[in-house]
């Protein structure tokens, strides 16, 4: 209430809105000038990197977001998802500018570099951020320089953690290597290797005149690690954005085949589904252009839809056509895409049929698309039983 009252009096022109958990406000690059105050709830801003979605920001009651457009006139830096139920002030871009206008220059310039400041904060952590625990990453690393200090083969590793062997590596030469592999500063060390310790995953010990040594289980202290991290709020600010079919069908709990009849057919909207360029290059690169312009042969058990009745022996369409209404092949041929599914199945009617199909065609208005489907199930589906009695 004090912040509406405060808006009210300094005459802020504004108004509100509602966003449910999961709603995206805005994305990264969008245009907009829109700020927007938090009335009730909480909002994360977070970046896409290397298929990532890292939370660099979560936002609460009283904070606002989306100033940095406003202030260097670019697009969105950052995408902003509720998290929870939230309830918003919205100041418009114009009557911002209005307030601004007003503002004196040195201020108006402290502004815009707080916005530059914050936008590029937000790139290195979402660019720099551990993909993994660092309490894990620590763990990893010691267990490869303790199973090279204890001289273990790969071919004799498990037999000797069987034995529950300790490794014995040297603090200062432990210490090097992290600072070489991961840049960490000696105060940053101290503290990673602290939680170690407090989680009595390892000890130190002081051998006179050789230095500090850390001595711990190569066999057990990555899975202590990895049991510890899984408990770690942090990670629910980091996420893969992208999934593979395998884990969209479990999360759905529809069959694969069924989610990619449904691509096929663009019954999903376009942004479901995102393609890994170099996947795309790798595959042109050796399999050529017509890998992807050909479609797959298929045997007629695995015939789905209408559109496989292109791998179909023309007699078999020829007898399935014969006896169907011209005016129901005029209402399915209105629906497929044009190709050669499409063209197989005009050439296999009778001159005097596909005449009537052409004329229904050129008068035919809006033709249900479930219906048509359903005359094309049964099509192929009788395609289908014929062919397979024959083999």
């Amino acid at each position: 209430m004090q912040l509406l009252q405060s808006m009210e009096e300094d005459g802020i022109q504004f108004s509100q809105a509602r966003a449910y958990t999961g709603d995206v406000l805005f994305t990264e690059k969008m245009a907009g000038t829109q700020v927007y105050i938090i009335k009730e709830g909480q909002v994360d801003l977070f970046l896409m990197r290397e298929e990532r979605r890292v939370v660099v920001e979560s936002l609460t009651k009283g904070q606002c977001f989306g100033m940095n457009s406003s202030l260097l006139n670019n697009g969105r830096a950052a995408n902003a998802m509720a998290a929870t139920y939230s309830e918003l002030y919205v100041v418009d871009g114009a009557a911002l500018e209005g307030y601004l206008g007003a503002t004196p220059t040195p201020v108006r310039a402290m502004l815009t570099t707080l916005a530059s400041r914050i936008a590029t904060l937000s790139e290195l952590i979402a660019t720099r951020v551990n993909y993994q625990p660092e309490i894990l990453v620590y763990a990893q690393l010691l267990q490869m320089v303790g199973m090279a200090e204890l001289g273990i083969r790969k071919g004799e590793a498990r037999g000797a953690a069987e034995k529950q062997v300790l490794a014995s590596v040297l603090l200062g030469d432990f210490f090097a290597q992290v600072r070489t592999i991961l840049g960490h500063s000696d105060l940053h060390f101290r503290h990673t290797l602290g939680k170690l310790l407090r989680q009595h995953m390892i000890r130190v010990e002081d051998e006179t005149g050789n230095g500090k040594r850390i001595i711990f289980s190569p066999k057990d202290i990555v899975l202590l690690a990895k049991k510890l991290s899984s408990n770690d709020k942090e990670k629910e600010k980091m996420d893969y954005e992208y999934v593979t079919i395998n884990e969209f069908a479990d999360i759905v709990e529809v069959d694969r085949s069924t989610l990619l009849t449904k691509l096929a057919r663009s019954e999903f909207s376009e942004d479901i589904f995102t393609f890994r360029k170099s996947e795309v290059v790798r595959l042109l690169d050796t399999k050529g252009k017509k890998f992807f312009s050909d479609r797959k042969i298929k045997q007629p058990d695995e015939f789905m839809d209408i559109e496989d009745i292109e791998f179909a022996d023309q007699k078999s369409i020829v007898e399935v056509l014969a006896p169907i209404d011209t005016f129901d092949l005029a209402k399915l041929i209105s629906k497929m895409e044009p190709g050669k599914a499409r063209e197989k199945m005009l050439n296999c009617l009778p001159r005097a049929k596909r005449q009537e199909v052409d004329s229904d065609l050129s008068s035919m208005g809006n033709v249900d698309s479930i219906e048509a489907t359903q005359i094309g199930q049964r099509i192929i589906a009788r395609v289908k039983e014929i062919m397979l009695a024959r083999s």
